[in-house]
């Protein structure tokens, strides 16, 4: 299950106290809701206060792991939960993750995003470095927006049974023309129960028992006509859609078909 972190958010100033509270929703500008007087410039050069509170009931603390994401961020933020430090935004990847489920209490939860000057000192003590933060492999994607803001939804993936790590593919080009794509799905158990996911591509779609012995399933398309693509010349409309559903996730990904991408990889 999805739960949304879009909104309202209370936005306060850090430094000019004289600047009025105000609510946003995201993805957006702090601009969007901030006086006109203030430019672009004024705003990075301040610091900046979020907070948004949710009402945690049995049925949320049911699930067995809840993780937040969060992306889009793309200046130096510090994000926490109840007054714990979680991790830092720190542009050293586009989305962060984190399990939050054993920090939630029941009631009122709240979240902070902070927008600070950067420490030398890292948000998290030496001691939680092996703490479960996952810094998810995009940088490759182009920056969203200069303007400070959140630019991406903020929200919790709630999960009862398992969680989708990884997601692989395999071209196979055949001498005769067409190809064979394999999908693999890597994922792990967080507690037994009978699971399935649910693999579709260029209109085909597959559901797969899942074992929960394993932490991987394949699902193998055939692909008669593919549309070439060539990544020296790359074309959008070349690309295939990939989405894969497990346990309340849903993961999207484009494919391009040719036969030098064997293996591609993309971390969810």
């Amino acid at each position: 299950m999805k739960y949304s972190l879009s909104g309202l958010w209370q936005l306060s100033p850090l430094s000019d106290l004289s600047i009025p509270q105000d609510d946003i929703c995201f993805p957006a500008a702090l601009s969007s809701v901030l006086p006109e007087t203030l430019s672009e410039s004024d705003i990075i050069a301040q610091e900046w206060h979020l907070m948004h509170d949710i009402e945690v009931d049995d049925v949320l603390l049911g699930y067995a792991a809840i993780d937040l994401i969060i992306s889009g961020i793309e200046y130096h933020a510090e994000v926490r939960l109840n007054g714990v430090a979680l991790f830092d935004c720190d542009s050293s990847s586009i989305c962060y993750r984190k399990d939050i489920r054993p920090m939630l209490k029941p009631g009122r939860n709240r979240f902070e995003i902070l927008f600070l000057e950067p420490d030398d000192d890292w948000l998290i003590d030496a001691s939680e470095a092996l703490s479960p933060v996952c810094y998810l492999g995009k940088n490759q994607q182009e920056k969203i927006d200069s303007r400070m803001g959140i630019w991406q939804e903020p929200y919790l993936q709630c999960m009862r049974h398992a969680r989708l790590t990884r997601l692989a593919t395999e071209q196979i080009w055949h001498h005769g023309g067409g190809c064979e794509l394999l999908v693999h799905l890597h994922f792990d158990i967080l507690k037994p129960g009978l699971l399935s996911a649910s693999v579709k591509f260029d209109g085909m779609i597959y559901h797969i028992p899942l074992d929960v012995r394993t932490h991987c399933a394949s699902a193998l398309f055939q692909v008669e006509a593919p549309r070439y693509y060539d990544p020296q010349q790359p074309d959008e409309n070349d690309l295939y859609l990939l989405t894969v559903e497990l346990d309340g996730q849903t993961e999207t990904c484009r494919i391009g078909l040719s036969n030098s991408l064997h293996v591609t990889h993309f971390p969810v």
